[in-house]
């Protein structure tokens, strides 16, 4: 059976991905930080490396006869954001997985990305959309768009690396603790459930199911092309605002309590709502999107990608949180 490196496997989408790679009888081995909630991977039977995705030695350590990578770490987007430790985690950290890939002769690195740094404002993201040429500056979306540049630049080299992007990813996990801390869209869930969010800056996501995207990312360890970037998103008819979002989860479990938006002149009349709401989500509220949203014809017909419709997910997560909860 192949080994599988996975970075960021405690995460959301990282678990599922282990999940999943177990079920089909690979052998994976993360790498993990001394101290994270690691221990449903091992009831898994993944077998854990500690180290940090920083330090090169150790990415190199962890990825020893290893066949696959898949890199899923990163450090999110948030309210405060720290340059440096984006620089080191999303920018550097990709760099140490392609060269420790390329020292054990890895047969392909699949790596995760994001949807901020991508030139669709006026026509919908795709699989060719390009990066922008003045991204969004915040230090999220800047090492982000670096770390992809530097994928495809490895790809173009030879290095046999594809990128699936996910949009706002929600769902149950393997790995229940991490999956709910902030700033996941799991724990806005229960936030919303309880009342505890009021409102939410809008604009567009495309939702994402968790397992969707582990699927779409063993896919691409399958049968990905070198350079190519993939879309694991739900239909195109389910982006809709956080709060349109978190109302349909309310309105599902039967919960009264409802989100209105904060538009983007209610974030430009209010300093302190803009430093509350974070640099990557002022960014996003003032930028201009496209009808429809995406196009992933590319990523259906390469890798067979059919997800869930949004209530659906969103149906399995409810029941997932409550399930977690008891």
């Amino acid at each position: 059976m192949p080994t599988v490196l996975v970075t960021g496997a405690t995460g959301l989408i990282g678990a599922n991905i282990c999940r999943r790679l177990r079920e089909r009888g690979d052998d994976v081995r993360a790498l993990v930080r001394p101290g994270s909630e690691s221990g449903p991977l091992r009831d898994l039977g993944v077998t854990l490396a500690e180290g940090d995705i920083t330090s090169a030695a150790d990415v190199l350590a962890a990825a020893k006869d290893a066949e696959f990578v898949v890199h899923s770490a990163a450090v999110l987007g948030g309210a405060n954001q720290d340059p440096g430790e984006h620089a080191r985690v999303n920018t550097g950290g990709l760099g140490h997985i392609l060269d420790a890939a390329a020292h054990v002769g890895a047969r392909r690195v699949v790596a995760l990305g994001t949807t901020t740094y991508f030139d669709y404002t006026d026509r919908p993201l795709s699989e060719q959309s390009p990066v922008l040429d003045d991204p969004p500056g915040d230090p999220y979306s800047v090492s982000k768009k670096a770390a992809f540049v530097e994928v495809m630049r490895r790809a173009a080299e030879g290095l046999d690396a594809c990128v699936v992007i996910p949009g706002g990813t929600f769902g149950p996990s393997p790995v229940p603790g991490r999956a709910l801390e902030a700033p996941s869209y799991n724990l806005r869930i229960l936030l919303a459930l309880r009342g505890g969010i009021d409102a939410t800056v809008h604009f567009p996501i495309p939702w994402s199911y968790a397992d969707d995207v582990a699927a779409v990312t063993v896919a691409a360890l399958d049968r990905g092309v070198a350079g190519e970037k993939y879309l694991a998103f739900a239909h195109p008819d389910d982006v809709c605002s956080m709060a349109e979002f978190l109302n349909r989860a309310c309105e599902l479990a039967g919960a009264q309590h409802r989100v209105r938006d904060i538009t983007a002149d209610l974030l430009a009349a209010d300093a302190e709502l803009q430093r509350s709401s974070g640099p990557s989500l002022v960014a996003l509220a003032n930028r201009t999107f496209p009808t429809p949203y995406y196009t992933d014809a590319l990523t259906k017909a390469r890798l067979g990608h059919t997800p869930l419709r949004l209530d659906d997910g969103l149906r399995r997560t409810l029941d997932w949180l409550e399930a977690t909860r008891q």
